[in-house]
């Protein structure tokens, strides 16, 4: 019962929204989806795990300052 409430909830919050708003809710819920799926857990893994060797041969990061700049 409580779950249909929240659900419920959720979508009158989300009808009082702007477009552009819904569009971020949108795509939220499809990242919450996608981070749930096997092959994305074992790309983000594989990533972390060429960063890792990256950092260890000497290669330089940018920091999220840097990228936010550009």
């Amino acid at each position: 019962m409580a779950r249909t409430n929240l659900k419920q909830k959720l979508i009158e919050d989300i009808k009082g929204l702007p477009e552009k708003k819904v569009k971020e809710v949108l795509s939220f819920v499809n990242y919450l989806t996608l981070k749930e799926d096997d092959w994305f857990i074992d790309f983000v893994n594989k990533r972390g795990m060429l960063a890792k060797s990256d950092r260890k041969a000497g290669k330089k990061f940018a920091t999220l300052q840097e990228l936010q700049k550009e």
